[in-house]
């Protein structure tokens, strides 16, 4: 069984980026039109821009057109919105997953006994854990100023439990990847601004200009395989059958030959 999870993530609605939230609707329209669309959308955090209930009105009137279910975590900038306070979890297919709110940017030792606890009591089900911001240094020196406070704590709970596969955040604005706590840990770009990449710790903090992108995460029996998605322009396609018919005759008889998870 593969169940997938399309992860969008700092949409700034209402921020000072103009059509923050039309890009964010055009995030919604690229996952409506895959032809095998995700079984869940998770967004985590900063979905708008000053927590306000307009723009929080806003969100949820885009993610209105969605055709498949959804769930949120707040960000540092979500943190008026009580729809979004606590931690809780769910059951998503074959996954607990387990939504935190760490809108503070501080995992606390409340936290800590809270994550423990969930864990504890489901440590027969694979689980992905979800948390606004990523819990380790990035190199973009002023956004790991803004970073997670009392990450260590965090990760010392996550490590105590082999089944989580996964952690995703948001919060920096890029993709990034690494291994910690024993698991993957994946950090989702914004559909609303790109945050410049530099390692250079005297760089001046800038953005660009980059599409909208979300990420696409499909947990199988043997793991979880994670996809970078652009949107807009940068996701029109063309079809390979009009320059090379003759590969895409091949693979599709290929594919009949071979045993695929995703079927």
């Amino acid at each position: 069984m593969v169940y997938v999870i399309a992860q969008v993530s700092d949409a700034h609605v209402g921020g000072p980026n103009v059509g923050s939230g039309d890009r964010l609707s055009l995030a919604i329209d690229e996952i409506n039109r895959m032809s095998r669309r995700p079984d869940l959308v998770l967004l985590t955090g900063d979905n708008t821009h000053n927590g306000t209930p307009q723009e929080w009105s806003e969100v949820l009137d885009r993610l209105g057109a969605l055709e498949v279910p959804w769930e949120a975590i707040a960000g540092n900038h979500d943190r008026p919105i009580e729809a979004l306070a606590d931690h809780r979890a769910i059951d998503a297919g074959p996954l607990r997953l387990v939504l935190l709110d760490a809108g503070s940017n501080v995992f606390t030792e409340n936290d800590a006994s809270w994550l423990d606890a969930e864990l504890s009591a489901h440590t027969d089900q694979p689980t992905v854990v979800a948390i606004h911001a990523p819990p380790f240094e990035t190199g973009i020196w002023w956004m790991d100023c803004v970073g997670l406070g009392g990450a260590d704590r965090f990760e010392t709970v996550v490590r105590r439990h082999p089944q989580v596969l996964q952690v995703l955040s948001g919060h920096v604005h890029r993709l990034i990847q690494t291994n910690w706590g024993g698991c993957s840990l994946w950090v989702c770009p914004s559909t609303a601004i790109s945050v410049a990449i530099d390692l250079d710790p005297n760089h001046d903090p800038a953005e660009t200009a980059e599409a909208p992108t979300f990420s696409l995460h499909a947990y199988t029996d043997r793991g979880v395989v994670s996809h970078l998605v652009p949107v807009g322009v940068a996701a029109q396609r063309s079809l390979i059958v009009d320059n090379a018919p003759d590969f895409v005759q091949w693979a599709r008889t290929a594919q009949q030959d071979r045993a695929s998870l995703f079927t």
